[in-house]
């Protein structure tokens, strides 16, 4: 083995997991640097998405849920097409074998339903299955490069609304959609004369704007905004003519929310930020922020919403929480990036499709797989940077060495149900996959330097509790990552029968609430009634199973969150009995027999009646470890720990539990999660699809990050011209009450939020100095101010309407020494003031030039001075201290300045402060007395603190203050920085 090999350790054998192997076996020459080994608890493959063969009941497929790939999983179909063709190059599968290339393994799916129950006069609901089709493309799925920008996918969902409404509009009931004769009242430039309703005003000028949303001006942000606010109040004026007929009210919920999405995006700068902007809000209540109507937010429609990524927190269904920005990003990828359909369905399980060919392709290029090898701890080395050891569990002693986990089913390579026994010597507990608690068996250990150099974890959030115990003691980010990402149990059933959905009533039902004859119909049903809200026809998989003849008709798949572990009664197959009997037989009125689901219907290889046919079917329940669903609550995304950036020096983390730019439970953020980690851990350039909304070249970027306001970085001929000096002083910062400080604002200035002081609150910033060798830059000292005092006061978190950004607003600054107080007026527009000032040691004071009390300080010194960057609080005292100061400039408009204190240099004493204000009018403060505490020093001492403002204290440092002439690119500045996520 050549020296320079590095050994990788792979933890689980999940999407994440099994993609980043794939991802590093894909690199040239990748058996020269790297020597891979996976490690996997029990026998197969797949996490959540592994599946087995039921040798005992005509070999049929058991999930662990329901599985179908979205058009849109761009990177997992690339990837998945390469290993079919792989397999078929390799030798490995010849390509007219079943499944042997990848679209024989995926047949697309253009439609899916959702289950309306609507009220009776009776009292009652009635279900009316509500069928939306999308149009299949000619693309070929996993061949996108680039996920459209949110201002781009902003403009399909304004066309597909659009195009909603034109179909809907040539008649009937829907005419009332289409005041032909309306013109919009709001004009903006290249809009069209008319237009059928404001929604294709607002199109027509959302298609005029460039595509690049950071082009955008200020008056175009607002005059889209404008017209998003009219297309609203529009759809609520016409709502009264509307009839009560299911196209009607489905077009009112689709339009509804649309409309309150693109206000949303609009308002919260979506197009420049991207999603996870909005992601501390929850979706429901973003959209009734935003106009939706409650009933829209409450329909079937977006109820099927939270269904698809089991948005339940606790599996309780009357409260669902899903973050915003999540949200909208899945809705919109799922709608309008799709190649080829809008869904895929597999055509085997999902073992059979997905990790059997990944197996095959990953082992032939010399991946080492040790099955029932369980992890229980990751150990950290002495410093706690990086993993030093593995615990690890041997559950199993495999005979011959390797264990080999498929046999044939109906000529596919296939995982069974349950391990092939004649390949296991001794094990210590039959239950293999059970994460109920730490997995057991004999122990050994994994050390680096000797089995391992890196490590992928690819084991799924919930199983973090007992893997990464000691990184969640050594790390913040992990332990803030297990308490704000919170997992959820599911539970699924599936059914085999003996006669058709369609024999069951399902299609008259659907034809009966729906266009069109429904002859043909791939049932996938959602916001169905619970506890299985979610019903798929999979039927197309009979041909890949081998029951003796005579076979099943039909295969129907259900699943759901659920409570966890004893909470509920009696047993799944129980609870699933209870709802057939009330609710399936809604959805199939034709297996309703003597007022009970008719279990006769139900296959069963021994036959027999129906309970015993009802028992024979499949229930599983998902409650422990990495087989739960890892959610997407709001307020979450940024505890996500990305997969490069574990904290740990040769840790990296693949699942869709990471920040991998989908950020929700699915194989595409698994698969994006398993490139990242792949990436970070070679350094390899590798093609990754939709890891972010924006392209890297869209919108503010590391340029804005990096660019600095302060006078030094001004563009030529500003850069040798600016103001600079030295100070000796106090500052302290202050939670002020905020509507005195709102009335000190001027017109066009007002108050930011901010999470530094108490409800009611807002912080100020003083500084009470002595400004000493104040000049021009380009001049000697002699030549400039002679020593004067000055004392400052700031209102920080400060924003100015129409100007993105966060300000400092200086309501006075008083000096003693008319030329530096003239020059700050003239030039900066300051608020500077004639003053009678003195300094002491430990006191500072502010008179009026009659010397009347305006306010003063009493600074008590405990400590030595030190340099602010020692300090845990320096980072706190920037962003107050450095904000970019905002005036009312000398000719009129507004005037931004830039101060730099010089931070990172400067040395500083903590002092305790008392401020007391005499008085208000003058000092543009409530009068009394203020107190802060000395800034701390100690790092253990900052831990304890309350986060807020930072402590007080003496500050020696230069400055320097920006051109007068740099107002413009200030605010410019100031503006991209504001755009960054």
């Amino acid at each position: 083995m050549s020296p320079q090999r590095q050994k990788i350790a792979i933890i689980g054998g999940g999407v994440g997991a099994v993609t980043a192997a794939y991802a590093i076996t894909q690199l040239p020459g990748w058996q020269d640097r790297y020597e891979i080994t996976l490690h996997q608890m029990g026998w197969r493959l797949g996490g959540k998405g592994a599946s087995g063969r039921n040798a005992a009941a005509g070999e049929r497929i058991e999930e662990h849920g329901l599985h179908i790939w979205a058009g849109f999983y761009d990177n997992a179909f690339r990837l998945m097409r390469d290993c079919y063709e792989t397999l078929v190059r390799e030798g490995l599968r010849k390509a007219d074998a079943p499944l042997g290339t990848l679209d024989a393994a995926f047949h697309g799916l253009d439609h899916f339903l959702l289950a309306e129950e609507i009220a009776q006069p009776d009292g009652g609901t009635a279900l009316h299955p509500w069928r939306i089709d999308f149009e299949p493309n000619d693309a070929k799925p996993g061949s996108g490069t680039v996920v459209p920008s949110p201002f781009t996918l902003f403009k399909m969902a304004l066309d597909r609304v659009a195009q909603m409404l034109e179909q809907t509009g040539s008649g009937g009931s829907q005419a009332a959609l289409l005041p032909h004769r309306f013109h919009a009242t709001f004009r903006a430039g290249r809009l069209p004369p008319a237009a059928p309703t404001p929604v294709h005003h607002l199109r027509a000028y959302a298609h005029s704007l460039p595509d690049q949303a950071h082009r955008h001006s200020r008056a175009q942000r607002a005059a889209l905004a404008a017209l998003a606010a009219e297309a609203q109040h529009w759809h609520g004026r016409v709502l009264a003519s509307l009839s009560g007929d299911d196209e009607s009210r489905r077009l009112h919920y689709l339009v509804s929310l649309s409309l309150a999405f693109a206000r949303g995006t609009i308002a919260e700068g979506c197009f420049l930020a991207g999603f996870d902007a909005i992601d501390d809000w929850e979706i429901s209540d973003w959209l009734l922020h935003y106009g939706a109507d409650r009933d829209a937010v409450y329909s079937a429609v977006f109820q099927g919403c939270y269904d698809y990524v089991f948005g339940y927190p606790g599996g309780v269904t009357d409260h669902r929480s899903v973050g915003a920005g999540t949200a909208i990003r899945g809705l919109l990828r799922l709608a309008f990036c799709y190649k080829g359909s809008l869904f895929y369905k597999m055509q085997a399980g999902m073992g059979d499709t997905i990790f059997a060919p990944y197996y095959q392709v990953l082992r032939q290029r010399g991946v080492r797989f040790r099955f029932f090898s369980a992890a229980t701890r990751l150990i950290l080395d002495e410093d706690r940077s990086g993993i030093a050891a593995i615990e690890m569990v041997r559950q199993a002693r495999v005979k011959g060495g390797e264990y080999l986990p498929l046999r044939e089913v109906a000529g596919l390579p296939c995982w069974p149900s349950e391990p092939l026994w004649d390949q296991i010597d001794d094990y210590s507990d039959p239950d293999f996959e059970s994460e109920h608690a730490p997995p057991r068996g004999a122990a050994f250990r994994l050390e680096r330097g000797h089995d391992f150099d890196q490590v992928i974890l690819g084991a799924s959030l919930g199983s973090m509790p007992y893997l990464a115990a000691d990184l969640v003691a050594a790390s913040p980010r992990w332990q803030a990552m297990l308490d704000r990402v919170p997992t959820v149990a599911t539970h699924a059933a599936q059914f085999w029968l003996d006669r058709s959905a369609s024999d069951m009533g399902w299609n008259a039902l659907v034809a009966r609430h729906n266009r069109g004859p429904q002859t043909d119909l791939q049932t996938v049903i959602t916001s169905f009634a619970e506890p299985l809200d979610t019903w798929a026809d999979m039927s197309d998989l009979l041909p890949r199973e081998a029951w003796p003849d005579p076979p099943p008709v039909s295969i129907a798949y259900f699943c759901s969150p659920c409570h966890d572990a004893g909470t509920d009664p009696g047993s799944m197959a129980d609870r699933t009995r209870d709802w057939a009997d009330s609710q399936l037989v809604r959805m199939w009125p034709g297996a309703l027999k003597d007022g009970r689901f008719d279990a006769t219907l139900l296959h069963s290889v021994k036959g027999g009646d129906g309970p015993a046919r009802f028992a024979a079917q499949y229930f599983r329940e998902n409650f422990f470890g990495s087989e739960r669903y890892v959610l997407s609550v709001p307020n979450s995304v940024q505890y996500r720990l990305p997969p490069d950036e574990s904290g740990f020096q040769n840790l990296y983390l693949a699942g869709d539990w990471t920040r991998c730019g989908i950020n929700a439970g699915c194989v595409e953020a698994a698969t994006i999660s398993g490139l990242m980690a792949a990436r970070g851990l070679t350094g390899a350039d590798m093609l990754i699809v939709g890891e972010g909304d924006l392209a890297p070249d869209q919108g503010p970027g590391d340029a804005a990050r990096l660019a600095s306001p302060y006078a030094q970085t001004a563009e030529w001929p500003l850069t040798p011209l600016y103001a600079t000096g030295g100070i000796d002083g106090f500052f302290s910062f202050h939670a002020v009450d905020a509507a005195a400080l709102a009335a000190v604002l001027p017109e066009g200035l007002h108050l930011l939020p901010q999470g530094l002081t108490p409800p009611g609150t807002h912080p100020v910033a003083l500084l009470a100095n002595q400004q000493i060798g104040v000049r021009l830059s380009v001049m000697p000292r002699l030549l400039g101010y002679r020593d004067y005092f000055e004392a400052i006061v700031a209102i920080n978190w400060v924003g100015v309407e129409g100007q993105p950004g966060v300000f400092s607003y200086l309501p006075n600054l008083y000096l003693n020494s008319r030329p530096p107080q003239l020059a700050g007026v003239v030039m900066y527009g300051f608020n500077k003031r004639m003053g009678k000032l003195q300094i002491g040691h430990s006191a500072y004071s502010v008179a009026s030039p009659e010397g009347r009390p305006i306010w003063s300080g009493q600074y008590q010194q405990p400590g030595f001075a030190h340099p602010l960057m020692a300090s845990p609080e320096c980072a706190a005292v920037e962003a107050l201290c450095q904000q970019v100061v905002v005036t009312r400039a000398p000719m009129g408009g507004w005037h931004y300045s830039a101060f730099d204190f010089s931070l990172t240099s400067a040395r500083v004493a903590p002092v305790s402060a008392e401020i007391r204000v005499d008085d208000p009018a003058l000092a543009n403060l409530p009068a009394g007395r203020m107190h802060a505490r000395p800034l701390t020093l100690d790092d253990r001492l900052a831990a304890r603190l309350d986060h807020g403002l930072p402590g007080a204290f003496r500050i020696w440092t230069s400055w320097t203050l920006s051109n007068p002439f740099d107002s413009r690119r200030l605010a410019m500045l100031e503006a991209e920085r504001a755009r960054l996520p």
